[in-house]
């Protein structure tokens, strides 16, 4: 009987973690300049939709479908899930050509 009890308690977790999760995907709405996938200079890469939804890769660090914010006051753009995140000075807004400068690193658009 305890086990079954354990059971449904474990399923019940995860089923509510799963759904905050799936609620937690994607930030605030990005710019259209932002959007895109994105190449950097040291190999690592970004892509951000317009609903905020946002991944990365920098050597080992990895997150897919988390959140992006970009604030403009700070100048930065921050993208997270689950506590990995990672913030980036924006240096250069895009340009009209497909280029971006975040923390010192130069990001092309594919």
């Amino acid at each position: 009987m305890n086990t079954r009890k354990n059971w449904i308690g474990a399923s019940i977790a995860l089923s509510i973690l799963l759904a905050v999760g799936l609620a937690c995907g994607g930030g605030k709405p990005i710019p259209q300049a932002y959007q895109g996938n994105w190449v950097g200079s040291d190999g690592s890469t970004i892509s951000m939709d317009n609903e905020g939804k946002a991944s990365f890769k920098m050597g080992s660090k990895d997150v897919t479908g988390g959140g992006a914010e970009i604030d403009e006051a700070a100048k930065t753009l921050t993208i997270s899930l689950f506590g990995i995140s990672n913030t980036w000075k924006i240096d250069r807004a895009p340009t009209a050509t497909g280029e971006m400068t975040l923390s010192g690193t130069v990001y092309k658009r594919r």
